[in-house]
């Protein structure tokens, strides 16, 4: 008997991660997939890798992203957050000179350029915000981020809405949509233990 209960216990143990795994890839991607932006008064886009000769293909999708939900008519303004990464400028500043080069007036672009992570990126943004007296955001990143990006703005009592960067090639190209996704199943794990234990609750 106690042998029995000790394997369906080890099962139980081997079973549940898995399934863990499985629902948040799924949850990930249908939040990410249905993901629509909703009027807002600024646009934030989250940062990604800058490489040497300028935005990675990633950073350049949500680039465009922001862009075209800003000629949609649903926000104002934009904040480009990101700091410095392995290669200069800030991920702020190229996402900036990027939309400058599309027309956009430079005067409408936010910088926030000191974070280091996605947790951050809105943290900071929030405190521009604020600053503006902005209470809407519509947050533009890739398919696989948004649940989390979505998760940790409302954390930060950030009003906001998901504008997924679907034309990126870490979404387009299978094999790296599943391994970001994967990737994305540990980050956001990461994060709700990160919520559990440190007792982290919603920003007054």
């Amino acid at each position: 008997m106690k042998i029995r209960i000790i394997a369906i216990f080890i099962i139980a143990l081997t079973l549940l991660p898995i399934l863990w795994i499985i629902y948040q890839y799924q949850s990930i991607l249908a939040i990410g997939e249905s993901a629509k932006p909703e009027p807002a008064d600024v646009i934030i886009i989250l940062g990604a890798s800058v490489w040497p000769l300028g935005p990675s293909p990633a950073l350049q999708a949500r680039i465009e992203q922001g862009a075209y939900v800003h000629a949609q008519g649903l926000a104002g303004y934009f904040i480009v957050t990101g700091g410095l990464g392995t290669h200069p400028p800030t991920e702020a500043e190229a996402m900036k000179q990027e939309l400058i080069n599309m027309g956009i007036n430079p005067r409408i672009i936010l910088l926030e350029d000191s974070s280091t992570s996605t947790f951050e990126n809105l943290m900071f943004s929030k405190a521009i915000m604020a600053e503006h007296n902005f209470e809407t955001a519509i947050i533009v990143t890739d398919v696989f981020h948004t649940k989390r990006a979505l998760l940790m703005a409302k954390d930060l009592n950030i009003k906001a809405s998901g504008a997924p960067a679907r034309e990126s090639p870490l979404y387009t190209y299978k094999n790296l949509r599943r391994n970001y996704t994967l990737r994305e199943v540990v980050a956001l794990t990461w994060y709700y233990l990160y919520r559990i234990f440190l007792c982290f609750r919603p920003a007054a």
